[in-house]
């Protein structure tokens, strides 16, 4: 449902609804090596508004300790010197998106 028809729905449907889509979203991780050999996730196919990306964002930095930005619809942390995706899937699936609908490519 678009969150432009959510707007008049009680706080209880709207944090429903929300976790309907964060469900039924089909999530990308790409794990590419940068500068210095350091592993990057770039998390895409996040159907978010703003200050959800944000919020993920620093949840995502302070369970795992590292470092990230966000870049239009894209959320970038920075692994360091592993790779530490499945750590980062199991913060997306406590955060309610669901484990078979992430894909993980390299």
């Amino acid at each position: 449902m678009s969150k432009d028809l959510m707007g008049g729905l009680p706080d209880e449907l709207q944090e429903l609804m929300n976790d309907v889509d964060k469900a039924s979203t089909t999530v990308e991780i790409k794990i590419e090596r940068k500068k210095y050999g350091k592993f990057w996730a770039i998390i895409s196919g996040l159907d978010l508004s703003d200050s959800e990306l944000k919020d993920l964002m620093k949840t995502i930095k302070n369970r795992m300790a590292c470092g990230g930005t966000t870049k239009g619809r894209e959320i970038e942390i920075l692994l360091g010197k592993t790779d530490k995706h499945k750590e980062l899937i199991k913060i997306l699936v406590q955060e309610g998106f669901n484990e078979d609908s992430i894909h993980v490519s390299s």
